[in-house]
């Protein structure tokens, strides 16, 4: 038959081994483009270290506008980075990424002042932000520096023995300064001693841990700028401010008079004590809500609780330490052994601490009515006068009152933000987290990137013995055998 060989069998062999080819090119060439269209990894890194953080993606997931960055650098090496870089452009279209040869592209080097190599440029909007290292928290941090566009200013309230800026001691404030300056906050240090007033600049107000006790008229300063719509991070150390204690408790907040033991043995394992309660349980609040299980500790605390609130005011409960936790009135160590008491203590969980927020209310009308009540007393021409401006201050009072809300978050201890133990767990987030939902930025709470972490591994001299005879002597003797074994089973 004259086509009988498109039936024969090299036929029908050759027809399936093109097929197959074909398929595998098909495939092939669809993987490759799923992977240059979809750029999706996998991070198996314990602190995934080529994963941009949470705070990252919810910073690039808001993205309003486009976001340009731009690397200065030698050619040969924009590898060191691209794949760093790379994540930002993967994770929002908004983001695009530029590499710049100083020596290839003067024009745009000169026109952006480039005096470093490996400088980062951030551009928003005709905003740019320079950073000199390429690092995931740097960039990150400049986006949102160049979105929000004004300054934050957090300040450091001393003269009361509070935590030390710039102090590198176990209970100094450097570690905790430079995270909130590395947040996008300025840090400012107030005294009401020298100047009995908080600053206009103040974003917000930090309290860390006084040791010696307040003066009446400071009281009344830091009142009078709380409920005025005030910002501040209260955090009271154990058996310390009374005064503090009691302007809380007005607003509607308990600061127990004890302290928290923990007996979980959880705080050992990072070089606690009984005394550093573990807090794993968080509520759903706009501070904790990204905590997750991330553990955090706090040394030394008292109980804070939601209390009655008076009118105008809400509080709500933070978080708590574990079940496995009490809170005493009566701390009695004897020869290094805890002596207890069940009648002065509270079983736990212990709530340790809480946000409230306060509605000033407006102070338009009492003025608009004594207005009225001048204008009463005068000629028709002050009566309308006071009657427009009371029209005036009405119309815009809903405006001013939605605007003005007072935020206080107070803590039974500041020992988690001190240099020994802001670097645990999830202390530096919790801390980054209240300020920033203290200053009406709720959408960059989140966890922030982590550090590499150093792992080394620790082996005894017989360990490394045995390492020896088994890697390096025993496993080549092993297949030495195995290939032995076989030639003489074939022989």
């Amino acid at each position: 038959m004259k086509f009988g060989w498109l039936t024969s069998r090299q036929t029908k062999y050759g027809a399936y081994s093109s097929t197959y080819v074909l398929v595998a090119i098909a495939i092939l060439a669809a993987v490759n483009y799923l992977g240059v269209r979809y750029n999706k990894t996998y991070d198996a890194t314990k602190n995934k270290l080529y994963s941009l953080s949470g705070q990252t993606m919810k910073v690039l997931g808001g993205l309003d506008r486009d976001v340009k960055i731009y690397y200065f650098q030698e050619r040969p090496r924009f590898a060191e980075v691209r794949p760093s870089l790379t994540r930002y452009e993967n994770a929002s279209h908004r983001v695009s990424v530029s590499y710049i040869d100083p020596d290839s592209n003067p024009e745009l080097t000169t026109a952006m002042n480039i005096r470093t190599l490996g400088t980062v440029v951030v551009e928003v909007g005709g905003k740019r932000e320079e950073v000199k290292s390429a690092t995931e928290q740097e960039i990150t941090n400049a986006i949102i520096r160049a979105l929000k566009g004004e300054e934050r200013t957090a300040c450091l309230l001393t003269g009361h023995g509070e935590a030390e800026e710039g102090s590198s001691e176990r209970g100094g404030f450097s570690l905790a300064q430079a995270e909130i300056e590395a947040a996008n906050f300025a840090l400012q240090t107030v005294s009401l001693l020298e100047r009995p007033e908080i600053p206009s600049e103040c974003t917000l107000l930090i309290i860390a841990g006084p040791d010696a006790d307040y003066l009446e008229p400071e009281i009344n300063i830091l009142r009078q700028y709380v409920e005025g719509g005030g910002r501040l991070l209260l955090m009271v150390d154990y058996q310390k401010s009374l005064q503090l204690v009691e302007m809380a408790a007005s607003w509607g907040v308990n600061v127990g008079n004890n302290i928290v033991i923990d007996l979980s043995g959880i705080g050992q394992l990072f070089g606690g004590s009984p005394l550093t309660p573990v807090i794993a349980q968080y509520e759903a609040h706009p501070i904790t809500e990204v905590m997750g299980n991330v553990v955090s500790l706090f040394p030394m605390t008292r109980s804070v609780d939601p209390g009655q609130a008076p009118s105008g005011w809400q509080v709500s409960k933070l978080f708590s330490t574990t079940a496995n936790s009490f809170a005493t009135t009566d701390l009695q160590v004897v020869d290094g052994e805890l002596r207890r008491d069940p009648s002065k203590e509270t079983e736990g969980p212990i709530s340790v601490g809480v946000a409230a927020t306060y509605d000033v209310p407006d102070t338009a009308s009492p003025t608009a009515a004594e207005g009225e009540s001048e204008a009463a007393e005068g000629d028709a021409a002050a009566e309308a006068d006071a009657s427009a401006k009371a029209d005036n201050t009405d119309s815009d009072a809903p405006e001013e009152s939605e605007a003005k809300e007072a935020r206080v978050v107070v803590t039974g201890t500041s020992q988690f933000a001190r240099n020994a133990f802001i670097g645990l767990g999830g202390n530096r987030d919790l801390l980054l987290n209240m300020l920033n939902w203290l200053s009406s930025d709720e959408d960059l709470i989140s966890i922030r990137p982590k550090d590499p972490e150093n792992t080394p591994i620790s082996i005894t001299q017989s360990g490394m013995t045995r390492l020896f005879f088994g890697t390096v002597i025993g496993l080549p003797l092993l297949i030495v055998f195995a290939g032995v074994r076989v030639w003489w089973l074939r022989r």
